[in-house]
């Protein structure tokens, strides 16, 4: 049943809905939204948050239908809610990054059925969203994201910290859910081939993880569990990012990423802005013991910023790895990919690089 708004109202709530996140303007924003929601939903989302009577007199229909209505909003990621049973107390996506992962990251939605969904974001993404946050962050002063080594690269190292190793980090948390990358599954569903195809490897904690377990859109699992798909990432080459800061469960999870779908490193790397602009360098470097090292190019072939080429050394008859110590993020994943191990992770940066989470 439609709300008692006309055309003109609906149009207007979309409208309202894209203000929120700074397109009101955008034809693209605008489609994805018409896309997720019809008129009437758009009309209930803008009046969130709201008791299911209060809404049904505003829009029209009878409690029930609303309530069915914003059950049906929530498993598709529009409205966030603690959980199901807290929909009156629901409001809409709160920023673009949010709609983006919920909507996109929800086993209901199949890449190939919905292409038409990753179309829609992958395209405003492109040629919006992207320019707009690479804008904020070469302007940002301090980046909001940390790259978080490889636990097998630093086992032997003696300082490290609860908050950079991952081992620490899944045990720490009370719960974990694994879902879709969503970066991966939009490129992967406009026929981008990424370094994984394994895009579930969102690793999340505590509240998020259980608010994706509801949702249908994240699977649970144990500790154990969660240090084998780290396990995994790493052997993949995929690169461990958190916020930047000391906490141990970090709000926004643990992404497990590939600069050439990442919506993060993908647009740095097209409007050539330093990766430092949003994401911090571990406290670790690569560093090369030529004496080990046999020249067989796997860590160049390996490591995602460019960070390692061969070199002659004088006096060498065989080329060698030479790590870049400005393009070094401190992954570790060049340690790992090193059969003679040549390669190893040393502790450059005190303590104090990381900032206190507040």
């Amino acid at each position: 049943m439609a709300g008692k708004g006309d055309s003109m109202n609906a149009s207007g709530n979309y409208a309202v809905l894209a203000a929120r996140h700074g397109y009101r303007d955008s034809v693209r924003y605008r489609r994805m939204l018409e896309y997720l929601m019809t008129p009437a939903e758009a009309e209930l989302v803008a009046l969130l948050p709201m008791k299911y009577e209060e809404l049904a007199d505003k829009v029209g229909m009878d409690a029930a239908s609303v309530k069915t209505k914003l059950e049906d909003l929530y498993r598709k990621g529009v409205i966030w809610a603690k959980n199901a049973d807290g929909l009156e107390e629901a409001s809409f996506a709160l920023v673009v990054v949010q709609l983006h992962d919920m909507t996109m990251c929800t086993f209901d939605v199949d890449i190939t059925r919905d292409r038409k969904l990753f179309e829609l974001w992958d395209d405003f993404c492109v040629n919006e969203w992207d320019p707009d946050q690479v804008s904020s962050w070469d302007k940002g002063e301090q980046p909001g994201g940390r790259i978080v080594p490889a636990y097998k690269a630093i086992l032997n190292s003696p300082e490290i910290l609860p908050c950079e190793d991952m081992r620490e980090i899944i045990m720490s948390a009370r719960s974990i859910a694994v879902t879709h990358c969503t970066c991966r599954r939009r490129k992967e569903a406009v026929g981008r081939k990424c370094r994984s195809s394994h895009s579930m490897v969102d690793i999340q904690f505590n509240l998020v993880a259980e608010y994706l377990i509801g949702r249908n859109a994240g699977k649970r699992l144990s500790a154990d569990e969660a240090l084998a798909l780290i396990d995994e990432c790493e052997e993949l080459g995929l690169l461990h990012t958190c916020e930047n800061s000391t906490r141990m469960r970090p709000r926004y999870g643990m992404c497990n990423c590939c600069i050439g779908c990442c919506m993060i490193y993908q647009p740095l790397n097209r409007f050539q802005v330093p990766v430092t602009k949003c994401v911090a360098k571990s406290r670790y470097e690569a560093r090369v013991d030529q004496a080990l090292c046999d020249g067989c190019q796997s860590c160049t072939d390996w490591c995602q910023f460019d960070a390692i080429e061969m070199v002659k050394p004088e006096g060498s008859k065989k080329y060698k790895a030479y790590v870049d110590p400005e393009k070094c993020m401190g992954c570790g994943i060049c340690v790992l990919k090193c059969e003679p191990q040549a390669l190893s992770l040393r502790l450059v940066r005190p303590a104090e690089h990381i900032p206190q989470a507040q």
